[in-house]
């Protein structure tokens, strides 16, 4: 995987994690009738998402180099 495109998914996994983070935040404080499923899967997908493009640069290191 190109640097570029690593660096493209892990902004889109670690934007979901903030704005779901922040929709979690804006729920409890200022008490909004906004549902708990957008918000959990926003969460599971952020940390989904980082953790596949991470563990998918770590196995580029044992592959064999042409």
């Amino acid at each position: 995987m190109s640097k570029s495109t690593r660096n493209i998914l892990l902004f889109v996994a670690l934007f979901s994690v903030f704005s779901s983070v922040s929709g979690l935040i804006y729920k409890f404080i200022l008490h909004a009738d906004v549902p708990m499923f957008p918000i959990v899967g926003g969460l599971i997908c952020g940390f989904v998402l980082t953790y596949l493009v991470t563990s998918y640069n770590k196995d580029d290191d044992f592959m064999p180099k042409k």
